[in-house]
């Protein structure tokens, strides 16, 4: 392979395909991108694919010989931004040493023969819809942080997506927390759909999407679902499983109901986080009075106490809470431009409800900690 290409066309194919890099693998193949050129089409596509996802893009060069070679994603990439802009070459002789470079500066690196590159599954959905990448982005941080860490129940570490009409809803679910997202956002599918998408793959997502409204296509294969934005492709297996009835978690009925400031609240709980740690990992003492919530911490750090005013229905009532688990829901719901929240309490064993008083959008539930 033989090929000359303009520095910032290259970076730019390069730089997108490094989300799909496997960063840990006894397949070196799987640190790679694979570069492929098609003459009849005057272009190159890179390839990366990890197993579970992958990227692919295009772009126009100048073919000097047809071919395929794997090259490690990283050293490419640190090698590529050190040269000088402008033209660069590349290409492999029959051993698969590589040549890199650009105006005087040239690099040497072995790559791999490209047919030792994993076999690609076929980006093609017999489902598609389109959504507005803005909107799903936001939608995404507003519900990943709830998915589960641990993989004891390896469905619980994707974010689950249910569409129905021009509906789509997003869950997150760790088992000690729910986070529910509903927009009116996309167009295109005729029926009702229902799959989970890896937490690590939309990570990566959320950094490939702009916050425009430039629109983004989705396709739903057997066992892929394929994000399609530009001339570049981003795609991922689902995670396998039965979701478990979030639906019936959610409280029913609720005793104590509160108004509260979302600021007011966040910065609260940001101060308790600087008595909190890995060592110190002691909950929250959540006193709902006539008027108020009282906040208070103590451990071997220290103490801090502190009077949140709200508007208080119902009864007073003492409940323990993860303060992390708090402030990740309340963050969320102030992403979605809102400045109050009602919080729902059935008590102090009970989920507690966090939800906008004006619209369904958004909802998080949070499982509380019993106290000594």
């Amino acid at each position: 392979m033989f090929i000359r290409a303009d520095k910032k066309t290259l970076l730019e194919a390069i730089n997108p395909c490094l989300y799909a890099v496997a960063s840990r693998s006894a397949n070196a193949a799987l640190s790679c991108l694979h570069f492929k050129t098609e003459k009849e089409e005057g272009k190159i596509t890179v390839t990366s694919f990890d197993t579970v996802k992958g990227a692919r893009t295009s772009f126009p060069c100048e073919i000097l010989e047809e071919g395929s070679v794997l090259i490690d994603a990283l050293k490419l990439n640190s090698m590529v931004r050190s040269l000088p802009d402008g033209e660069i070459t590349l290409s492999n002789d029959a051993n698969f040493v590589t040549t890199i470079s650009a105006g005087n500066v040239k690099f040497e690196i072995l790559g791999m023969n490209g047919d030792a590159f994993p076999s690609m599954p076929l980006l093609q959905g017999d489902k598609k819809f389109v959504i507005k990448m803005g909107q799903l982005k936001k939608m995404l941080q507003q519900v990943i942080f709830a998915c589960a860490v641990i993989d004891l129940k390896p469905v619980l570490t994707g974010v689950l997506f249910e569409t129905r009409g021009d509906k789509l809803r997003l869950i997150g679910c760790d088992g000690y927390r729910i986070a529910i997202r509903d927009e009116e956002c996309i167009k295109g599918l005729t029926m009702d759909v229902k799959f989970v998408v890896p937490q690590r793959t939309l990570q990566e997502l959320i950094r490939l999407l702009s916050d425009d409204d430039t629109q983004i296509r989705i396709e739903l294969a057997r066992r892929h679902i394929i994000f399609c934005f530009e001339d570049f492709t981003f795609f991922s297996r689902y995670v396998e499983g039965e979701y478990i009835d979030y639906a019936k978690s959610l409280p029913k009925e609720f005793r104590t109901r509160v108004n509260m400031n979302i600021a007011d609240a966040v910065g609260c709980f940001e101060r308790c986080a600087l008595l909190i740690d890995e060592r110190a990992k002691s909950p929250i003492r959540f006193t709902v009075g006539a008027d108020s919530v009282q906040v208070k911490c103590i451990n071997k750090n220290g103490k801090i106490d502190e009077d949140i005013l709200c508007t208080v229905e119902g009864e007073e009532m003492v409940i323990g809470f993860n303060n992390k688990f708090l402030l990740d829901a309340f963050r969320a719901a102030a992403s979605c431009g809102k400045e109050e929240v009602v919080l729902e309490i059935t008590s102090p064993l009970s989920g507690m409800a966090i939800r906008s008083p004006e619209t369904d959008a958004f909802y998080y539930m949070v499982v509380p900690i019993r106290l000594n």
